[in-house]
């Protein structure tokens, strides 16, 4: 585990070649531009979200594999310092990991892809790394980091204020929030419909991995399965109407869930594809398949949103 001080800030950016321009004429050499797909998993307890902390599953330009631990950070004005662990691993392991971090009661919180352009430059005291960052489907960021050896809060303050005195022009205000929490708050926004989702409609096989027909008993143990229904009841204790949606040729198999979750003290709510008009899909229906979104992914946003 290694401990390392870090100041950063991040901003919106309205103008990413002008501030290309003005990054070379400061001495910033290009270093790399990566395609990035970043999937941040939380606890459902929500003791990582009050500690600031998380575990990532980065992969990049699809080969690479980074597994990270972000530990509680104390807040020192601009300045972060933070414990970390991170693991790299093949890609071949990946599906293994989340599978891994799902066993261990770790839901997905949100995934992003981001392209990120990175300039560098260093001097005696201090190492400089501005990112011009791409969220798909999000917008683009500026991410200004400086790493020091040496805690000089008021020195590394005038490095910030001097770089947006002199790129006013080319980004907005700051970005309050790390990207995956402003992507949460984004995506619950735009997709979910903020503050006015009261009511989702989901795929059977959305919440039911891996379901047999021919043994559901044993089926529906299955460690995502009952997350999700664990994921099902916070929501709908929040108020959130959750209808799981099944057609006519599931309706047996059905029944038979119903029973048997009953016994174990689950009673989510199902309903045919038959008994939904337009107008409900179009104002309430969240597919995976269209949004792109995972069910955990959703009611993170909610839950997190709504406290």
């Amino acid at each position: 585990m290694a401990t390392r001080i870090k100041s950063k800030t991040k901003y919106f950016c309205n103008d990413k070649e002008k501030l290309k321009e003005f990054i070379k004429s400061e001495g910033f050499i290009f270093k790399s531009s990566t395609l990035e797909n970043d999937e941040y998993f939380l606890d459902t307890n929500f003791e990582m979200i009050d500690n600031d902390s998380c575990i990532r599953v980065r992969t990049v330009n699809n080969k690479d594999v980074i597994l990270s631990f972000e530990g509680i950070v104390k807040n020192l004005s601009q300045i972060d310092i933070r414990d970390s662990r991170n693991v790299n691993l093949d890609i071949s392991q990946k599906d293994n990991i989340i599978s891994f971090l799902s066993d261990m009661g770790y839901y997905k919180y949100v995934s992003m892809n981001i392209l990120k352009e990175t300039f560098v430059k260093k001097d005696k005291e201090y190492y400089y790394s501005i990112s011009i960052d791409t969220i798909e489907n999000v917008g683009e960021f500026v991410d200004f980091d400086i790493y020091t050896d040496v805690e000089d809060k008021g020195a590394i303050n005038n490095i910030f204020y001097d770089f947006e005195r002199k790129v006013e022009s080319c980004v907005k205000e700051h970005v309050n929030s790390k990207y995956r929490d402003y992507t949460s708050k984004y995506l619950y926004k735009n997709f979910l419909k903020g503050e006015f989702l009261n009511r989702i409609l989901i795929e059977l096989d959305k919440i039911f991995v891996n379901l047999d027909a021919y043994n559901i008993e044993d089926s529906i143990k299955d460690n995502l399965t009952m997350l999700n229904l664990e994921l099902i009841e916070k929501l709908e204790q929040i108020g959130i109407n959750i209808e799981i949606v099944y057609s006519n040729s599931d309706e047996i198999m059905v029944n038979t869930l119903k029973k048997i979750l009953n016994k174990i003290g689950y009673n989510p709510k199902f309903i045919n594809i038959k008994e939904i008009k337009e107008i409900a899909i179009k104002e309430t229906l969240i597919i995976e398949k269209q949004k792109k979104i995972e069910f955990s992914e959703i009611a993170f946003m909610v839950l997190i949103n709504k406290q």
